[in-house]
């Protein structure tokens, strides 16, 4: 294996793991970051099986995760019969949703938290109002930033 082998296994194990903090099964994020980084971008099952060395059904499992949530999807030519699949253009802004999703869940429960406080300790309600004067802010340039893409399509693949 060349060291521009072992630079790219090693490039998508790293960003597979990155996903996995979005909820993505290992399999799942590692799949996601061979379609971002090797080329070309469009990968067949077979191609998949090959380069995580795993079985068909855990390939087979998390491609129809990640097809069924949009993540991903396929193409296929005239000539040939296989499906090639690749990352889409809205995989970063499904994220994204899910990142507010979870923020205005944190700040919900921040609110009950500082109404249940007692007046005794005002320094401790003081910082969690101020994170979520923070978070508004977050939140508000998050929803400006894919309101802003939100029409844009880039291509097929990434």
């Amino acid at each position: 294996m060349s060291d521009q082998d072992k630079k790219t296994r090693e490039l998508i194990e790293e960003t597979g793991k990155v996903f996995e903090k979005f909820d993505l099964t290992p399999m799942q994020g590692r799949i996601v970051a061979y379609f971002m980084i090797s080329d070309p971008p469009e990968k067949t099952f077979d191609e998949m099986v090959k380069y995580f060395k795993a079985s068909k059904s855990s390939v087979s499992n998390s491609l129809n995760y990640l097809l069924q949530n949009k993540f991903i999807d396929y193409k296929t030519f005239a000539s040939d019969r296989k499906r090639y699949f690749f990352i889409t253009d809205s995989f970063f802004r499904i994220y994204f949703k899910k990142v507010l999703e979870n923020v205005a869940e944190l700040k919900e429960y921040a609110y009950r938290t500082v109404s249940m406080r007692t007046p005794e300790y005002p320094l401790a309600s003081e910082k969690i109002l101020k994170w979520i004067e923070n978070a508004n802010r977050f939140q508000e340039t998050l929803e400006q930033t894919l309101n802003s893409i939100k029409n844009e399509k880039i291509g097929t693949t990434l």
